[in-house]
This record gives C-alpha cells, structure tokens and sequence, in this order.
C-alpha cells in the first residue's frame, strides 16, 4: 500500500507543472476576453421647440459591457441665429470622426471631446483625411469653392488651387430657381452649358419647404445619375447622364408614394449605389442598368433591419443574420457599433408615432434594454475608447 502511495505522489509530483499551466492559461484567457469595454453613444435632443427656433443638446450617453451607465451634456446649440439656420443636426447625413469630431450635414464641427463647436459655417462635406475636413460651397453670393478645416490647428481656409478636387467628376449643379428643375454644367473658362432641362421637382414632404438638392452620384469623369422626382413625389426615377454629349439613359424608376425624409445615395462600389428614402432602400447597378428594392438594410457591423415595417409588430431586426426582435422606429433612427445598436422605441397609434426612449441591443447579455430619453432629434453614432 505505502508504495502506491509513493508511486501516486511520484506521478503528481513529475506532473503538477503540466497539470497547473493549462489551467492558468484558461484563466488569463478568461481575464483577457472579460476586459471592460467602453462606449459612448452621441444623441441629440430638442428643448424648447417652436415653429421657428428650437435648442438642441447634444448628449454621450455612457455605456460598460452594453450596460448604461449614465449619460453627460456635450454641448448645447440653437438651431437658427438672426432667423439663419445656424447649428443644424437636423438636416442631412452626421458624421462621427475619429471618435471625436461631430460634422453635421450641413457642415458644423462640433468637438465631443472639448465640448465645443470648433466650426459654425456652412458647407458640403466632402470628404474627411487624416488632420482634414474638406467642403464644397456653393452659393449665388459666395460663389463656388472647396475649403478645408485642419483638426490639428483649428483653422479654417479657402483652397487657392484652382484645379484642386476631392474626387472624379466635373463642376455641375442643379438649377432649382425654376420647376423642373434643370442641370447645367460648368466647363472651366467657358459659358455654361445646360445638360438637362427637366431634372424633377425635387422632394416636397420636408420641414420649413426645405428643398435638398436631389441625390445625384458620379460614375466616372464623364458620366453621373441623377434622381428624377415627379411633381406628385410618388415616383423617382434614375437617369445616367454623359456630360460630353448630353445623353441621357433612363436606367429606371420605384414607386415613393408613401415615402418621407431626404432620399440619399449610399455608395457601395463605383458602379452600384442603394438609394435611400424613409422606408425604402433599393440597389441600382449603373454599369448593368439593374435596379431592386431591398427588403432588409445592407448589414453594418452585422446589424441590418427590416426596410418595410410591419404596422402591427414593427421592424424586424437581425444579427448576423439571425433575427434578436422586432419593434416599431424610424429607420434614421438605428445606428449600429461594435457588438451594440440603438434605436428609438416608437408607440403607433393609427397613422401617430410617439417616442418611448431608447432601446439598446446588450452584446453582453445578449438582449434588448430599455434607456429612458427625452425626444430624440438625431441619433449620431457610437464612440468607442
């Protein structure tokens, strides 16, 4: 008996090395994946609204692990200065980058981080690079011109180089002073040229008769499509243009009878897009000339949803293409991150919708959570640390 005692201690002896380090593997392992991860998501409210003035307040919204936290003032802004629109996070696509400078759509910076509006003017965002925000104005009164705003000075200047551009395409623009709209091309150190005589009426369901410029994308240096909007708003239809010649291929068109918000052109590669507008999304291919309506959005960090809700249980939504609820939101109002999503709960009351907060997709504990909010003017984007 005494010398299987002496062979089992031998044994455990000789393997207590072999036996301890896989298991302080597994532990260092489990120390490493359960690291606190950190996120912030930037929301803006409305306070003291009003048919000509209404304060908006930027809020981060702090999260631990997909567990709210609480949630801290940026900044607090009117939309509209000597009756001018002023800071607007209202009209158009926000921008969040490099996890800390909010550029509004129509070309504010504010800086999370310091909590201040680095930049109040007004200008197309072109384009962001490196230590640079690059714009495009174009205005009766100021004229035509590109501008950068460099994060690393705080400066912000007009670009002298005449021949400067930020990507493929020439200088065109619609003419809106008349409907239809027209199209007119602008050759340098020649006269204007008028591509297209009846570009649409534009969109006429937004606030304040807000009219955008209708989306157009270039596909190459020569050739651009355009939307073409009926007067009614209740069909879009998508026009390839060669600059050169002037001619135009009717590529095709989808019903927007129902339809509301400022349509978009997300870009997916050189030649093919999805148009964007309230609950519908649809792929267009310019090189083939193939257009088809998206039942769910095009997944963003494995996150998509249902384009066309269901008016009795809402929107379908799906991780990686597996479905984790269905609830009724605006579609501007999701915005996905890594391993979390947010959207704005709605309440649908016959053809009325009414806020319920946020709700807030828990990677960790892999449900929905409820976040109590205010009303919610925009949903921006989540910052990770």
């Amino acid at each position: 008996m005494e010398k299987v005692k002496c062979i089992v201690r031998h044994f455990f002896s000789r393997n207590l090395l072999a036996i301890i380090a896989p298991l302080a593997l597994i532990a260092l392992s489990f120390v490493y994946v359960q690291k606190d991860v950190k996120q912030d998501l930037i929301v803006v409210h409305v306070q003291s609204a009003s048919k000509t003035q209404f304060n908006q307040v930027v809020y981060a919204y702090h999260f631990l692990n997909g567990t709210y936290t609480g949630r801290e003032e940026i900044v607090s802004v009117q939309s509209k200065k000597e009756g001018k629109d002023y800071i607007r996070f209202d009209r158009g696509n926000n921008v969040l980058y490099k996890n800390r400078y909010l550029i509004t759509g129509i070309g504010n910076i504010v800086d999370v981080n310091e909590k201040k509006v680095l930049h109040d003017g007004k200008a197309k965002l072109m384009r962001c690079s490196n230590d640079s925000a690059i714009f495009y104005t174009n205005d009766i009164f100021k004229g035509r011109y590109y501008s950068v705003y460099n994060f690393s000075t705080h400066t912000y200047g007009e670009v002298k180089d005449l021949l400067f551009k930020t990507k493929y395409g020439r200088d065109v623009e619609y003419d809106k002073s008349t409907k239809p709209f027209k199209i007119l091309y602008f050759p340098k150190d020649k006269p204007r040229i008028q591509l297209v005589n009846d570009a649409g009426y534009g969109q006429n369901r937004l606030k304040e008769n807000y009219v955008p410029d209708p989306p157009l994308v270039w596909i190459d240096n020569d050739h651009f499509m355009y939307s073409h909007f009926n007067a009614d708003n209740t069909e879009v239809e998508f026009h390839k243009v060669n600059v050169d010649t002037k001619n135009a291929e009717r590529i095709g068109s989808v019903d927007i009878a129902e339809e509301y918000g400022t349509a978009e052109f997300l870009n997916l590669t050189t030649d093919q897009v999805i148009f964007k507008l309230g609950n519908k999304q649809v792929f267009i291919d310019m090189e083939s000339g193939s257009i088809s309506e998206q039942s769910f959005t095009k997944p963003e960090n494995g996150f998509s949803f249902q384009c066309k809700p269901n008016p009795k249980v809402g929107r379908s939504i799906k991780l990686y293409g597996n479905e984790i609820g269905q609830y009724h939101f605006d579609s501007r109002n999701f915005v996905a991150g890594s391993n979390i999503a947010a959207f704005v709960r709605e309440m649908r009351i016959g053809e009325d919708s009414y806020q319920q907060g946020l709700m807030v997709w828990n990677g960790t504990r892999k449900k929905w959570e409820a976040v109590e909010a205010e009303e919610v003017l925009a949903l921006i984007g989540w910052i990770n640390y």
